[in-house]
């Protein structure tokens, strides 16, 4: 239990050196508090909103379209890798749309998706499943390429199937880089869901994140921006801990 602390302390020294040095520079006074309101306070407002129940529904609406968005492409993206790392023409046909399409900011088509989808969450979605697709299938693909080929030499000799090669093999080979792909992805999902919600939404952290800007409340502002990094944070660190218990092996 205490090197368990001791590591997480280490792990995350940092962090709470940001916060002391935040708390001690906004005690100062050296800025106005409704610029640089303290911590104490950031932390106060995210219990008011917490209590209220304002939180929670624009949380579970914006933890709604990410996950879709995420699995979507978590699906999509681990066989679509897979598959260009075993299949050469379809390699090559797909790999000048992803070095054309990766360099693209997924949000500059936000206006596209809308005239074509809607307001709705479908176009939200939508944008979230093209922002976390591309970096899971490019980790995957290359994690799929990386297969050592002993492996997969034993398991024709063995006259295991194609079918059983890929789920006995190619797939529990490329899991560590699956997972990387993963973690890539689900920050820039959170950052497009709260794009995409600033812009045109009703619900979520995004509009809850314009409504406090347009009140001129930066302490409340603060707080919804401490919500998005903590819940992330969690959502890393999930994933994180499946990885290291399921994929021991990467």
């Amino acid at each position: 239990m205490v090197d368990k602390l001791k590591n997480w302390i280490n792990n995350y020294y940092s962090v709470f050196l940001l916060l002391v040095v935040w708390e001690i520079v906004a005690m100062s006074g050296i800025f106005p508090e409704r610029l640089f309101p303290s911590m104490t306070l950031i932390i106060q407002n995210i219990f008011e909103l917490a209590s209220s129940g304002v939180l929670w529904g624009d949380l579970g609406a914006t933890l709604y379209r990410l996950f879709i968005g995420f699995a979507l492409a978590a699906v999509i993206g681990v066989f679509l890798g897979i598959y260009m790392s075993k299949h050469p023409f379809f390699d090559g046909l797909m790999q000048p749309i992803f070095s054309i399409g990766y360099p693209i900011p997924r949000v500059a088509l936000y206006p596209i998706v809308v005239f074509v989808i809607g307001l709705g969450s479908g176009s939200k979605i939508f944008l979230i499943f093209l922002e976390c697709l591309f970096p899971i299938v490019i980790s995957t693909y290359f994690g799929a390429k990386r297969v050592n080929n002993v492996y997969l030499w034993s398991g024709q000799n063995m006259g295991a199937s194609s079918k059983e090669m890929f789920w006995k093999i190619t797939l529990p080979a490329t899991m560590p880089s699956i997972f990387t792909g993963f973690r890539i992805a689900i920050p820039l999902a959170f950052v497009v869901a709260v794009l995409t919600e600033m812009i045109t939404s009703t619900e979520g952290l995004g509009n809850l994140l314009t409504f406090m800007e347009a009140s001129l409340r930066q302490d409340q502002v603060l707080a919804v921006v401490t919500v998005i990094s903590i819940v992330g944070f969690i959502i890393d660190r999930i994933v994180g801990i499946v990885r290291k218990k399921y994929v021991h092996w990467g």
